[in-house]
């Protein structure tokens, strides 16, 4: 018996993970049909975005494909993101970790029309890095400095290139 037949639940936790993923992506793909062209195309406001959901759907397809061939996603284990037993000592699974990062990253492109761009994108990743980091006093600090120097260096660089943000 493998597995994936003693813990039913995980690779169906993982089937419904990669499903929403397809969705998403698909979604999102979808959802950009309409994006005007850039000056510099294929760089521009649906390039990013675009290319981003192709990858969220070329894993998620790979990722429900393993599930379906009953192939392990890591070590022993079955299941990848809705686990919760380590593999080893060396670390803990965190199944939240993937919930934490959907749901932030809906807030993130919920708030970027009010907040715009460049104050969205530093505080989602200063609440994603807080979710994911250690909360040290020195985590804290570095997360801070990376979170605001790429969130004001991305927005700029996409002003740069003249790709309107919000």
């Amino acid at each position: 018996m493998n597995e994936q037949d003693r813990k039913p639940g995980l690779a169906k936790g993982d089937a419904t993970f990669a499903l929403a993923m397809i969705a998403v992506a698909l979604f999102t793909m979808w959802g950009l049909r309409n994006q005007p062209k850039a000056p510099y195309d294929p760089v521009g406001a649906a390039a990013v975005p675009f290319w981003t959901a192709a990858c969220v759907l070329a894993l998620a397809i790979f990722l429900l494909a393993r599930v379906l061939l009953r192939h392990s996603t890591r070590g022993d284990a079955q299941a990848l993101f809705t686990a919760n037993e380590a593999v080893d000592d060396t670390y803990s699974v965190v199944p939240s970790f993937s919930a934490w990062a959907v749901g932030l990253s809906v807030i993130y492109v919920a708030a970027m029309p009010f907040a715009g761009f460049m104050i969205a994108s530093i505080v989602y990743m200063l609440a994603l890095g807080w979710v994911l980091s250690a909360r040290t006093a020195r985590a804290s600090v570095i997360l801070a400095v990376v979170a605001v120097a790429l969130g004001a260096g991305i927005d700029l660089g996409f002003r740069a290139m003249l790709i309107d943000l919000p």
